[in-house]
């Protein structure tokens, strides 16, 4: 496409919640104040379902706090590169279009780094009590719902790189 060298920029606002999931706010923000998600990229767009990022070392991504978990299993030792948050999912928030919340594998306790942010013609219900809600965008929904719909490649890979530039906290 002609279009490839054109750079779109936008700003997504997210209100936190860590009251309903202070463990997953705690991580987040460190990893926000130490630079962590800065030119991090959108590797997984599934059009109609979420945008996920945050592969943070471009490893799968870790918690910026040990909690005791270590790949989701309760542990006394374990290498940064490995800790993860317990779930914090049956906190009664649910999906809808313009959640954030943390991305895991099959383990409920095994959310690092990486997250996913619902666009709006989304309401992945089926998440729900499984999966841990800890924000929601207040401003820049139109941007999650443009880089819900780029072109994708192999693995739900969009084919033209999307990156979150830049992170950070409005206090």
């Amino acid at each position: 496409s002609s279009n490839s060298g054109n750079r779109i920029y936008g700003t997504i606002v997210i209100e936190l919640y860590p009251n309903e999931a202070p463990l997953h706010v705690d991580s987040f923000l460190t990893h926000i104040q130490n630079g962590a998600y800065n030119n991090t990229t959108f590797h997984r767009v599934i059009d109609g379902f979420v945008i996920q990022g945050g592969d943070i070392n471009n490893a799968g991504g870790y918690a910026a706090i040990w909690y005791g978990y270590c790949n989701g299993q309760v542990a006394t030792t374990c290498d940064t590169a490995d800790w993860t948050i317990p779930s914090e999912s049956d906190n009664g928030l649910t999906h809808g279009p313009g959640t954030l919340a943390m991305a895991r594998s099959s383990n409920p306790d095994s959310g690092g780094s990486q997250f996913y942010i619902v666009p709006s013609h989304s309401t992945p219900s089926h998440l729900d009590g499984e999966y841990t809600v800890f924000g929601q965008v207040i401003s820049g929904q139109e941007h999650v719902d443009a880089i819900s719909e780029v072109e994708i490649g192999p693995g739900d890979e969009p084919v033209y790189e999307v990156r979150l530039v830049h992170a950070s906290i409005n206090e």
